[in-house]
């Protein structure tokens, strides 16, 4: 495909015979002949052919370069988060004096919270860290996770599928559509009034807090403390994530859970029920109430485990649990398995059905990590305070089905 400097030239050539026939038309006082004006037009016809034609390599460039410059950035940001060091933030803290790189992400984070009241982590360093090379220094990792990888850990909030609207700076609100019903009419008559009311869920930050001791010893001496210490942290917030989300009740603190969202759909389970005939009517009650889309998936107590896999088989196999392609299904539908949802120990578990695309979940504000040298201090170790924020809510009550089964 040519450049757009090739194209104008061009272009230019064409106008250039275009105002050749009119200034020899208007030097002899004249109209154009029927030959002029039949190349005229040809000219004209080829110049509009150009000007689409730059247009298209115009955006072709601007695609090109923007792929370089993201490519550059990518490549930039890559080189931060491999250099970046835990432990050398921490070290810089405890003595007054963050320097380097360490000092540059701190600038970074206080641009995005003034309010910092330790190590900030900015917003893009919430991705995956596959290398961290600190020139041979005696603390740095040969490998360590990113936060939010670590973050996410034996969790299943995020790989059930909610709709992450990622780091957010305000309260955010989600406009939720009403329902609007159509009808046949009669050709020339009124239709009734069929207008929905919009709703809305608003995202709040709320506070989960964390915080772990680490030995002075470790800080200097030990290689691989960075990775544990940023997994542990991320395993604790992960979790109070999880306890809020999938709970049967709302939590003392934090966002609502998703079943006791307003519009939640239930059923009475029958006395001779089993988990098998639960989950179907899990499903019918979600049919009959708002209907299947085909992207409802399963969070079940771990309580239900035994009964799902070892339920009545058929020539070995289980109808209703089976494993393909490293995903767990029930009664064919995606499960994920946890102990965040209610249970009586050897009696009962709760599961719900749904859509968790009607989940909004999102994250506010860069990392806060306090160091705090003294409150730890008699055990020769430094106290590390993990402070976020996050919200997440339900838009549609009526997009689950909540239910209690016997194990």
């Amino acid at each position: 495909m040519k450049s757009v400097k090739q194209l104008t030239e061009e272009r230019g050539s064409l106008v250039e015979q275009m105002n050749n026939i009119v200034d020899i038309a208007k030097t002899e006082k004249r109209e154009l002949s029927g030959e002029e004006a039949t190349k005229f037009d040809g000219l004209s016809s080829d110049v509009e052919t150009f000007d689409a034609s730059i247009k298209r390599a115009h955006k072709v460039e601007q695609m090109k370069a923007a792929s370089v410059k993201n490519a550059v950035e990518s490549k930039e940001e890559n080189s931060v988060k491999r250099e970046w060091s835990l432990f050398k933030a921490i070290d810089g803290m405890l003595n007054g004096n963050i320097t380097g790189l360490e000092a540059e992400m701190q600038q970074e984070a206080l641009k995005e919270n003034r309010n910092l009241s330790g190590i900030g982590i900015p917003t893009f360093m919430l991705e995956k860290r596959a290398y961290i090379d600190q020139g041979g220094s005696a603390i740095a990792p040969s490998s360590v996770e990113a936060y939010v990888d670590a973050l996410r850990v034996g969790t299943i909030y995020d790989r059930v599928g909610v709709n992450n609207l990622g780091n957010l700076q305000a309260n955010s609100i989600v406009p939720v559509t009403g329902l609007i019903e159509s009808e046949w009419a009669a050709e020339n008559g009124n239709g009734d009034d069929q207008s929905a009311d919009f709703g809305k869920i608003t995202l709040t930050p709320k506070r989960v807090n964390a915080y772990s001791n680490i030995s002075r010893m470790l800080l200097a001496q030990n290689p691989g403390a960075e990775a544990a210490v940023m997994r542990e942290l991320g395993r604790a917030v992960g979790t109070s994530i999880d306890t809020n989300m999938f709970a049967s009740t709302d939590e003392s603190a934090g966002p609502a859970c998703i079943a006791g969202t307003s519009g939640v759909l239930t059923f009475t389970e029958a006395a001779s029920a089993n988990l098998a005939s639960d989950l179907v009517e899990a499903e019918q009650t979600l049919a009959n109430g708002s209907g299947l889309v085909g992207t409802e998936k399963y969070v079940l107590n771990w309580n239900l485990l035994t009964a799902a896999k070892t339920g009545a088989q058929v020539s070995s196999v289980s109808p209703l649990y089976y494993r393909d392609n490293g995903v767990d299904y029930v009664n064919g539908h995606p499960v994920f398995f946890t102990d965040k949802t209610a249970s009586v120990t050897g009696t009962s578990g709760d599961g719900l059905f749904g859509d968790f695309g009607k989940v909004y979940f999102a994250s506010f504000g860069p990392l806060d990590i306090l160091v705090d040298p003294y409150t730890a201090a008699t055990n020769n170790a430094v106290r590390l305070v993990l402070n976020h924020h996050y919200d997440f809510a339900l838009a549609q009550g009526a997009a689950f089905t909540k239910f209690t089964s016997l194990v």
